[in-house]
């Protein structure tokens, strides 16, 4: 029996569906047997049997595996989790550390409780939704303003307005917080790390700037052993806070906060998501501290250079494939390094903007990839894509097998445009040559395709 909140949900699902939303059950049950080119596991090591080895000699060693028992407030504050911060202290030389189920509970917890009423918040427009969420309760909810991306002049603007309009900011009475990413996920570009600082620095009074940074898809990357962009770019000692996942690089789950001792105690007293979930497993410990000896040994050296010769190869491969192919199908989407960092600092995501992402997708998906279509209004028109993302363990003929593919498909899609762009010219002779009738008037013909993503409408005059 449909019951009126049934009802809401299937009109919310359906609406969803008619603007072309990506709307899963979950229960897609399709083999992906072709290479993963398109999880978070950048360094492969989710199937790696040293790893998984490693792990089953420590959690084997351990008394205790399973649940903590409570939260880090009850009984889920146990000798393990305290060692762990403290490890995460020295490997990232941070003043403190607090361990968090999830980054999504980390930037929750901290923009919920952390800024004050009297301050203000700066976001660059594409920050994770986690961000966002955690802004929506804070005390400074009325007072976040995003920043265009990646844009020094939209950030310097921003900044003098917000000034401008916080007069306790402005003398030096009250914070004003800068939120940014360091490698967004969706176009896979870096933020100007060392510019946002200077400029920080530049404008706002002395103390009264807060700059954080989630290093969610940087960590394990970039840096010595993987410690992440902030590090590899000299900042430890300007930037306030910055977050660790351990879901994607590290293949694990949880988070670490690193912030100044007053921060932590905060956040542990007033951070809802931390103060109300039970803590991390005793087993988790044990496979976090199992994936950082990995990755800061030679053999996770390794994977990130592998890393980084695979995503330079399918970049320089890539643009050659698309130079011949119509842009409209197939384009690798503009982004550049900013001028400040190191060399050999690479992006291994690839958005492919296509006007057909759905179909691409689909298509993929029959060949056995795990692919997901990122269409409009998930990014804005004209910016609709899939996403690629290189991994440790991919091969040259991996890249070049999906390559091969996605140009396979381009092809199939620029013969039905022209196909259809024939039928389309036939039809307009034919009704030039027909029989006009009596009355002037105009006759539209359209063409409307989401196989081929082409959109054509012509009037022909019948006078």
């Amino acid at each position: 029996m449909s019951t009126p909140l049934c009802a809401a949900l299937e009109r919310a699902l359906h609406e969803r569906q008619r603007r072309l939303v990506p709307t899963p059950d979950l229960y897609d049950d399709v083999p992906f047997l072709a290479a993963d080119l398109f999880s978070n596991d950048y360094l492969s090591l989710c199937t790696d049997p040293q790893l998984r080895q490693a792990f089953l000699d420590k959690v084997s060693q351990m008394p205790l595996v399973f649940g903590s028992g409570g939260s880090r407030l009850m009984s889920g504050n146990s000798p393990a989790h305290l060692q762990f911060e403290e490890r995460m202290i020295k490997f990232f030389r941070a003043p403190s550390a607090l361990l968090f189920n999830s980054g999504y509970d980390a930037n929750v917890a901290f923009w919920h409780a952390v800024p004050q009423a009297g301050d203000a918040v700066i976001f660059d427009e594409l920050v994770h939704a986690s961000t966002r969420d955690g802004l929506l309760g804070s005390r400074a909810r009325n007072a976040v303003y995003p920043f265009s991306h990646n844009s020094m002049s939209s950030l310097s603007d921003t900044i003098l307005r917000v000034l401008a309009a916080h007069q306790a900011i402005a003398s030096g009475h009250a914070t004003l917080f800068i939120a940014v990413e360091s490698l967004y996920s969706m176009d896979g570009d870096f933020a100007p790390l060392s510019e946002i600082v200077q400029l920080v620095e530049q404008l706002i009074p002395p103390g009264c700037g807060h700059i954080v940074v989630d290093e969610a898809h940087s960590t394990g990357l970039y840096g010595s052993h993987g410690r992440g962009l902030v590090s590899a770019l000299g900042l430890e000692n300007r930037v306030d806070t910055v977050l660790h996942t351990f879901g994607k690089a590290r293949a694990l789950t949880g988070a670490v906060l690193l912030c100044s001792p007053v921060v932590r105690k905060y956040v542990i007293n007033y951070g809802r998501p931390f103060i109300y979930s039970t803590s991390l497993s005793y087993s988790t410990i044990a496979a976090l501290d199992a994936s950082f000896d990995y990755i800061e040994s030679a053999a996770g050296t390794e994977l990130m250079m592998s890393l980084h010769r695979l995503s330079i190869s399918f970049e320089y491969k890539l643009k050659a494939a698309l130079a011949s192919t119509p842009p409209h199908l197939l384009a690798l989407f503009p982004r550049e390094t900013p001028s400040s960092f190191p060399d050999g600092i690479v992006s291994p995501i690839f958005p492919v903007l296509t006007n057909a992402p759905i179909p691409l997708a689909e298509f993929l998906r029959s060949l056995g990839y795990e692919t997901r279509a990122i269409p409009y209004p998930v990014v804005p028109r004209g910016q609709e894509r899939i996403r690629v993302v290189i991994h440790a363990k991919n091969t040259e003929a991996e890249l070049d097998e999906l390559i091969a593919r996605l140009l396979e498909w381009a092809s199939g899609m620029a013969d039905k445009e022209r196909k259809e762009e024939a039928r389309l010219a036939e039809k307009v002779e034919a009704l030039q040559a027909g029989d006009t009738g009596d009355a002037p008037h105009a006759r539209p013909i359209y063409a409307e395709t989401m196989q081929t993503g082409m959109s054509v409408k012509m009037t022909v005059s019948t006078v």
